[in-house]
């Protein structure tokens, strides 16, 4: 009787918090990626020069 409970309990709070949980990380991922795009990394002259240089290439061809 108490197993009965305890499932009756389980999984309809099995079936809230899994896509919850899914979500959090899917919205994670998009904050990792906007913060990606928004603040890169590269910063340096020396990448900056060769971007620069791959973009005129790109133009040539």
């Amino acid at each position: 009787m108490l197993v009965m409970e305890l499932g009756i309990l389980l999984i309809p709070l099995t079936l809230v918090f899994v896509p919850c949980r899914r979500i959090v990380l899917f919205l994670k991922r998009l904050q990792e990626f906007h913060r990606s795009i928004t603040h890169p990394s590269f910063t340096s002259a020396d990448m900056l020069s060769r971007f620069s240089s791959l973009n005129s290439m790109a133009l040539m061809l």
